[in-house]
């Protein structure tokens, strides 16, 4: 937290509205969520002097255009999870909630905490991850079909199957899709191809990390933990001593490297031995499995770090 006076400016997102609030002029402002709304915003914003960050919410892709604006304007913005600023809301003793609010509590929100500028991902990167997001709906509507059919009368198992056949035809449609997208982007490729040697990595994990987990190779072990939502969390209080678990992060990269690692500690040698090690020392298989889990990112992270091809042998 800083003592410095920061300056912050809140916006809350909905599909037809933006309402606004400056911290250090103390003004609200609602504008039309439209081009010449976001681009009235942009000049009220600039007209209004300097200020520290911009505050939005994610809000399931509504806040996109203004976020692509706000930085495309040179406007340090910071995109934060909503659950942060309703439990920032609560920690102030405000329970009503109303648009006007929001926008002000995210103002008091940024000009409270340091938060990190950020941008968001390149139009192809948001295409991977909206095709790979698809799949995986598409994934557990087949799953739900499987159940369902051995409970049901014949002529029904017979419709059941028909969709089972139209979801995986769609399914394969996708993973050659995604095959493609990757192609034309050398880089990408070349990444990729530095983890040809870890078994287990398939082609839906590495179009998840390049999709989704950006980062890979810019931070450290600990904050790419951090990041997905593998890092272990304290919880603890005086003389108690809880059980430390994972929390947070990004959910849809740690369901890739769940699976991911499911085939790693079968058929990679030293996943293998890393797994087997902590099911020796008595550790259950689920803390042994999110173990090799951590372990497959810091691997991962670490060969995009150095640019060097996986080996069974490399030190991470």
């Amino acid at each position: 937290m800083s003592l410095k006076t920061r300056i912050a400016v809140g916006v809350d997102i909905s599909k037809s509205r933006l309402d606004v609030f400056h911290s250090g002029t103390q003004q609200h402002q609602p504008f039309e969520h439209s081009p010449a709304g976001i681009e009235a915003l942009l000049a009220w914003i600039k007209a209004c002097g300097a200020l520290d960050v911009v505050v939005i919410e994610a809000s399931g892709g509504y806040e996109m255009t203004l976020w692509y604006a706000l930085c495309v304007a040179g406007i340090p913005t910071a995109r934060i999870n909503p659950k942060r600023s309703r439990d920032f809301a609560r920690a102030l003793g405000v329970l009503a909630k109303t648009d006007r609010i929001d926008a002000r509590v995210l103002a008091l929100f940024g000009a409270t905490l340091e938060l990190e500028p950020d941008r968001p991902k390149d139009k192809a990167l948001q295409g991977m991850e909206a095709w790979l997001t698809r799949r995986q709906q598409l994934v557990e509507m087949r799953v739900a079909e499987q159940n369902r059919r051995p409970l049901a009368p014949k002529a029904v198992q017979k419709r059941i199957d028909l969709h089972l056949g139209q979801l995986q035809r769609e399914i394969k449609r996708i993973d050659q899709d995604l095959a493609r997208q990757i192609e034309p982007h050398p880089a990408w490729s070349q990444k990729l191809a530095l983890l040809d040697g870890l078994k287990g990595v398939g082609a839906n994990t590495r179009a998840w990390l390049i999709a989704a987990l950006p980062e890979l190779g810019s931070l450290n072990r600990r904050q790419i933990a951090a990041l997905v939502g593998l890092a272990p969390m304290a919880h603890e209080s005086g003389t108690y001593k809880g059980r430390r678990r994972i929390y947070g992060g990004r959910a849809s990269v740690r369901t890739a490297l769940f699976l991911a690692s499911l085939s790693a500690v079968r058929f990679d040698p030293r996943m293998k031995d890393f797994y087997q090690r902590l099911l020796n020392a008595g550790k259950a298989k689920k803390v042994a499995l999110v173990a090799a889990m951590r372990k497959l990112l810091t691997i991962i992270n670490a060969v995009f770090r150095s640019g060097e091809p996986y080996r069974v042998t490399l030190d991470v």
